[in-house]
């Protein structure tokens, strides 16, 4: 019974509680309060729940986002038009030629004619290879087998796969080490890697990623 209540997620359900609460609270206490104030708390019981009703359509009708929660939306580009509404996604801007060329401008950027040449080490171009390589696969097999969430980090994706006998769990170990390894020279943390996590990765890798490839 007690796994079917949901967790109190947004600030329309608090509101509805506290109207309760308060409701229940002011009828209990009637009785308690003195005859000389019992008139005046009367009234406070009638008004404040009307009181309260045209707060909630005023808010309503003027500033309807703040009554939900970010969980109450579908889609994370939902939630942005709803708050941003001047802006538009990431995915968008970046088709924009004319925000890109203003932004440059803003930004004082020259323009760049020939290649680009980031400095990016070969170490850390093969774990990005090798984590975009592992998760492309993931997303895969999770695509093909699963009928679910498909925004979820993907080492949470690995424990079912370990669950239906897709992957042992050998490998669903061997994956998190290499996620481990991959992630501070993703973000440009390099530096914490030892030269035997980085060997670890380029001995162990190109066979896990095989072993995806097989599944499905």
């Amino acid at each position: 019974m007690t796994e079917k209540v949901k967790s109190i997620s947004n600030p329309l359900t608090i509101i509805a509680i506290f109207a309760a609460l308060a409701e229940i609270n002011a009828t209990v206490s009637i009785g308690l309060v003195d005859k000389e104030l019992q008139q005046t708390f009367i009234w406070f019981v009638i008004l404040f729940p009307t009181l309260l009703i045209v707060l909630f359509f005023v808010t309503l009708n003027y500033n309807t986002k703040v009554i939900y929660a970010p969980s109450d939306y579908k889609t994370d580009e939902s939630f942005q038009k709803m708050f941003l509404p001047g802006i538009k996604p990431d995915k968008e801007i970046n088709y924009d030629k004319d925000i890109i060329k203003k932004t440059i401008q803003e930004l004082g950027i020259q323009k760049q004619t020939n290649q680009h040449n980031f400095d990016i080490s070969n170490e850390v171009q093969f774990l990005f290879a090798m984590r975009y390589n592992i998760e492309k696969e993931i997303r895969r097999i999770f695509n093909k087998f699963f009928d679910e969430d498909r925004t979820k980090p993907v080492l949470l994706l690995l424990p079912k796969f370990v669950e239906l006998g897709l992957i042992s769990q050998s490998q669903h170990k061997v994956i998190r080490n290499l996620y481990s390894i991959a992630s501070p020279a993703i973000h440009g943390e390099e530096q914490k890697l030892t030269f035997a996590e980085i060997e670890f990765a380029k001995q162990i890798s190109p066979g896990i990623i095989e072993e995806l490839k097989k599944i499905g």
